[in-house]
């Protein structure tokens, strides 16, 4: 397993940490539903995912 060609951008996952307040807001009280898009973030933890051999040969191509 290898990491993937651009790990480093998972850090921008980190985001949606503190956009998590606002994504519990929507759910529980009602907030306003533009909070959702705080869930983008954590999208970028896609990229700390690492990928096997195969995968990682199949990329280079």
């Amino acid at each position: 397993m290898t990491f993937q060609k651009r790990w480093y951008l998972g850090f921008l996952g980190l985001i949606g940490v503190y956009e998590l307040p606002k994504l519990i807001e929507v759910f529980s009280v009602g907030g306003s539903w533009w909070g959702l898009t705080g869930a983008l973030w954590f999208l970028w933890f896609l990229y700390f995912i690492p990928e096997t051999k195969a995968d990682a040969s199949d990329d280079k191509s």
